[in-house]
């Protein structure tokens, strides 16, 4: 029930987001669809008004019929060679202008008493004089205006577009006026086969007015409507705008609009529907989809439970029988099926379980045997101490003092190494120990070696370093450096580096070593397998337990000049014992 009513809720939302998602892209594929048909009638609609521009602005200024046109105006006689030669030219200039046929009529004039008209279709129309052109709609002395409004032409029953320009003359003086009416034609004939949705509708916008293209006429817009922007979708192109119109009955459009030019935009209008499917069909599609869960989901539990539930119950059980102590095979759950994989691995785990409490019985036994083979090992260090502090006081006895010393020390580092496990130790314990290694080395060599040690603050005493660091640095000085020169004297010197380091610095006048040498050396401390002496207890190893106890940036640098001395410092960071 619980996985029947899951696969509902997930089929209902899936349903709801898929119809949400479908509602989306088809609302942005038929905007960007609306867009791009747009743009692409307005790029023709604007070479158009761009040539019917042209022309106009032919007659306007710096052009030899503009130059015709004045001195046509200023001529005394209406019928003057003057006025002949500026109609040929304004003729010329209208049949070389590819728009041409969307012109209804030409006027120019001195907004007096002369002008000049190339008529498109004179038979269509009443003839233009003197005492008629008053009626052209929009035509006096101060009158601009390019493609502002729908007209009808006074003198015939075409709906027409004005272009209305100054003309120009002298000293850049008005002389003139420029009067174009366009037909109408020019924008619905290419419009022709538009594919228009149902319910949608085309809207043209010239200047301050919006008029709606209906076939081969641009009416006035039988409605008002409220223009606030769309914020559900942008759109794709940076010229298009969406906006959204919201009529006085409550009716709500989408306006999709693209510029053909500066003051014409063409625009269509699209409804919410046009965005959604079919909401009856979705419905018993959703139905369908449902009612398709609820059976394969039957199937599936069914399914589920002779194959999966059934054996998972079985080796619930088994493991239940483990957890109690009981590790017998049972080859039963051994079926042909990942979860018989399963309990096969249970039956391995009972075996190796089974192993492996065999094995820690014998381990435990050989612990046993092994602690108490390390009590009677640790006969012998006690022989060898009280042997040791015998062999003291017989030197003390006989007034050796050197013997006494060096038993002394010996049993103090033997000690030590014995039973000190600690990695770190105080650095005072570990100059202690040096102090007992050098003893024994003063009286080995006699008088020909010496050490000074030199502590820059006593605090430094606390901090930790590896035990045995020091012993094998002055170790090597004494062997490699002062010995072959047949005595020397080693500093040891121990100041800080920094604001949490310290610095501890070994140095011999011994035999020093070259480069080469200490490059050699160098590369030891990066092989893997590099053998010291002392059993590991070389150059290498001190390096490598300075760098494993506190990191890379730590360990030994050895600096040397050959025949004169030989320095090797030890970078440790301050911590506090």
């Amino acid at each position: 029930m619980l996985m029947t009513v899951f696969a509902l809720a997930i089929a209902s939302l899936l349903s709801f987001f898929s119809y949400e998602l479908i509602s989306y892209f088809q609302r942005k594929t038929t905007i960007q669809a609306t867009e791009f048909n747009l743009q692409l009638v307005s790029h023709i609609i604007e070479q158009d008004l761009l040539n019917l521009s042209v022309l106009g602005m032919t007659s306007s200024t710096n052009s030899s019929t503009n130059r015709l046109l004045n001195e046509y105006f200023r001529s005394g006689s209406a019928g003057s060679m003057e006025a002949i030669r500026a109609f040929n030219s304004l003729q010329e200039d209208f049949r070389v202008n590819r728009s041409n046929s969307y012109v209804r009529r030409l006027v120019v004039t001195d907004n007096q008493d002369k002008f000049i008209q190339v008529d498109h279709n004179v038979s269509a129309s009443m003839p233009l004089n003197i005492h008629n052109i008053s009626k052209l709609t929009g035509l006096f002395p101060e009158s601009n205006e390019e493609w502002d409004r729908v007209i009808q032409d006074p003198l015939s029953m075409t709906m027409t577009i004005p272009f209305v320009i100054p003309v120009y003359g002298d000293h850049a003086s008005r002389s003139g006026t420029v009067y174009l009416l366009a037909s109408t034609s020019v924008i619905t004939d290419k419009l022709k086969g538009y594919n228009l949705p149902p319910d949608s509708s085309l809207l043209l916008t010239l200047g301050s007015h919006t008029y709606q293209l209906q076939g081969d006429s641009i009416l006035p817009l039988a409605r008002e409507y409220k223009v606030s922007p769309y914020e559900q979708d942008v759109a794709s192109g940076n010229r298009t705008s969406l906006s959204l119109l919201e009529g006085t009955e409550g009716e709500k459009l989408i306006s999709v609009s693209y510029p053909v030019r500066q003051g014409v935009t063409l625009s269509q209008t699209l409804v919410d529907k046009q965005f959604a499917p079919q909401w009856n069909i979705w419905l018993l599609l959703m139905l369908g989809v449902c009612l398709l869960v609820l059976t394969s989901s039957g199937l599936i539990t069914v399914y589920l439970t002779r194959k999966i539930s059934l054996p998972v119950e079985k080796l619930k059980k088994r493991i239940d029988k483990i957890a109690q102590g009981h590790f017998l095979v049972d080859r039963n759950m051994e079926w042909n099926s990942e979860l018989g994989d399963v309990g096969r691995g249970i039956n391995r785990l009972s075996q190796e379980i089974v192993a492996l409490m065999e094995t820690r019985v014998a381990d435990e036994k050989q612990r046993q045997e092994l602690e108490y083979r390390m009590l009677q090992n640790q006969i012998n260090p006690h022989f060898l101490y009280n042997t040791l502090n015998s062999i003291k006081w017989m030197a003390t006895i006989q007034n050796a003092t050197g013997i006494a010393e060096m038993t002394t020390s010996l049993s103090r580092l033997l000690r030590s190494v014995a039973k000190d496990m600690r990695k770190l130790v105080a650095l005072e314990e570990e100059l202690s120990l040096l102090s007992d290694y050098f003893l024994i080395q003063q009286y080995r060599y006699g008088n020909k070696i010496s050490m000074e040690t030199i502590i820059e603050d006593p605090q430094f005493l606390t901090g930790l370093i590896p035990r045995f660091t020091l012993q094998p640095l002055v170790e090597n000085a004494i062997f490699h450096g002062i010995e072959p020169k047949g005595g020397g004297h080693l500093k040891l010197s121990i100041q800080s580096s920094g604001m949490s380091s310290i610095l501890i610095t070994l140095e011999d006048n011994g035999i020093g070593m070259s480069e080469e040498q200490i490059g050699q050396i160098t590369e030891h401390f990066m092989e893997q397998n590099s053998k010291e002496q002392m059993e590991g207890m070389g150059l290498r190893n001190v390096n490598d337990r300075i760098q494993m106890a506190f990191g890379k940036p730590y360990g030994i640098s050895i600096e040397s000049r050959l025949g004169q001395y030989t320095k090797m410092s030890i970078l440790l960071p301050y911590l506090n014992s």
